[in-house]
């Protein structure tokens, strides 16, 4: 590959990250605007961390010609569906299935059962998850823990989708009802 083709595969790189962080933040625009209403943005520090993380594994990718981060907008939960895969299924002796997977960048574990918890606080929501591990396979941290109760609340908008989306449908998914 010749310097050109680099810088142009460099610049492409950065491109997409830079709208993957405007996608990110929800901004119409990264350009200057001239009106303070336009321009400034109450951003959490959730988001912040976020979009350090796109910047830094862009800049990583670009440098050492790796592919650059596959990112996933919280706001289109049908996309980050389309990515679901399930990677295994282990059922136990006494009740319910182990089910492990990844969707939308993110690593999952959950124990589904066939029927609702006898405990409500034992179960997500009423999705017929007892335990719920989430990772974030870009950063190799943990996003979300439910263990009979959260240990780790959603640490990102993402993740948080994530836990809605199989909260969801997980159990329906694997017991077809």
């Amino acid at each position: 590959m010749n310097a050109k083709t680099t810088d142009k595969t460099k610049a492409r790189k950065m491109a997409d990250a830079a709208e993957a962080i405007r996608k990110r933040l929800d901004l119409e625009t990264l350009e200057t605007r001239g009106l303070d209403r336009l321009d400034f943005h109450d951003i959490s520090v959730a988001a912040i961390r976020e979009v350090i993380q796109i910047a830094f594994d862009a800049g990583y990718a670009a440098a050492t010609g790796t592919p650059g981060p596959v990112l996933f907008n919280p706001q289109d939960p049908g996309a980050m569906l389309d990515t679901l895969e399930i990677t295994e299924k282990a059922e136990r002796r006494s009740s319910g299935t182990w089910v492990r997977g990844n969707i939308a960048g993110h690593r999952f574990e959950a124990l589904v059962f066939p029927e609702h918890a006898k405990t409500d606080s034992h179960e997500l929501g009423d999705s017929r998850i007892s335990k719920l591990w989430l990772r974030d396979n870009a950063t190799k941290t943990e996003v979300a823990n439910f263990d009979r109760g959260w240990d780790r609340q959603p640490a990102t908008p993402a993740a948080a989708a994530i836990v809605d989306l199989l909260a969801a449908g997980l159990a329906e998914t694997v017991f077809g009802a």
